[in-house]
């Protein structure tokens, strides 16, 4: 009888483990910056936990209001390419919002919930007003020695232009790149009062 009790769980176990679930969306992350005059970012994440039901895409959304339905795992407009005009940025008067993303399964377009959101800064109007939220960073371009200017920072990240992270290198006012191949890269400095990112260059 008990085995019986066994068998009949563990097959239970597994035609439930068949069908899929309404998992969330993972690792969502947001980047940002501004080349005068343009707006460049990227708002990415993972596909949701297996197993889960037939995943037929994503809804993107500022704040609580849907912006658009889609099926990559990416909404960008970077300096190669772009699926996303700036006008992504200016829900709220351009002044800042919180995004979030759920996955979208079928039957029925259900929607799943969401773990996860990400502070958008909203749209930057001049170079003159983005460059008061950017650190010091010079020179820029860099042939590979970077000095950092008016920070106390206790970190320092380094990203690719797509935002995948490259290093984490130790906080000082100066730091050395040449080990790091040329092309445009993200920085981060975190301090106890802020995160700044900005774009460099090394040559």
């Amino acid at each position: 009888m008990k085995k019986l009790i066994l068998t009949f769980a563990i097959t239970l176990s597994f035609v439930f483990q068949s069908f899929g679930q309404i998992n969330p969306i993972e690792n969502l992350t947001w980047w940002q910056w501004y080349d005068f005059p343009i707006n460049y970012f990227i708002l990415e994440w993972e596909e949701p936990q297996m197993p889960h039901d037939d995943l037929i895409g994503y809804n993107v959304y500022r704040e609580d209001e849907l912006y658009r339905f889609q099926e990559e795992t990416s909404l960008y407009n970077l300096v190669e390419s772009s699926n996303c005009e700036e006008e992504f940025l200016l829900y709220n008067g351009g002044s800042g919002f919180y995004a979030h993303v759920t996955a979208v399964y079928n039957p029925d377009e259900t929607e799943s919930t969401y773990t996860q959101t990400v502070w958008v800064d909203g749209y930057a109007l001049n170079i003159i007003e983005a460059k008061q939220n950017m650190p010091i960073l010079y020179p820029n371009p860099t042939t590979g020695i970077l000095n950092i200017g008016n920070e106390n920072i206790d970190k320092i990240i380094l990203f690719d232009i797509n935002g995948k992270m490259i290093s984490e290198i130790k906080p000082k006012s100066q730091i050395d790149l040449s080990i790091f191949t040329k092309g445009i890269y993200m920085i981060k400095l975190i301090s106890q009062k802020r995160i700044l990112t900005g774009k460099i260059i090394i040559e």
